[in-house]
């Protein structure tokens, strides 16, 4: 784990901008289409490597991936904890009242 004594280290949470190409890859696997697995794999690593490096660039003292493979924490967190179900009905911003 990276430490300092001199600054409050950096980071970020969440996703960060990807290639359009790759946001339709992503969203075209989390709707259970086919899609070449060695084509989004590379393109993963390729933007991974280029978020990386522009964080770098700029200071960030703790980078990460930007959630750049998934289509977004709400999309994939049934399938890595448990205890989620049922149906929902969609949420709106209008107030009622």
């Amino acid at each position: 784990m990276k430490t300092s004594s001199d600054h409050v280290l950096t980071t970020h949470t969440g996703s960060l901008p990807r290639p359009a190409q790759l946001i339709d890859l992503v969203y075209s696997k989390q709707e259970g289409k086919q899609v070449d697995d060695a084509a989004f794999a590379s393109m993963v690593g390729q933007t991974v490597d280029e978020l990386v490096r522009r964080q770098a660039d700029i200071g960030v003292d703790v980078v990460s991936d930007g959630e750049v493979s998934k289509p977004g924490f709400v999309n994939y967190i049934g399938k890595r904890l448990t205890g989620f179900g049922g149906v929902g009905g969609a949420l709106s911003a209008r107030r009622h009242g």
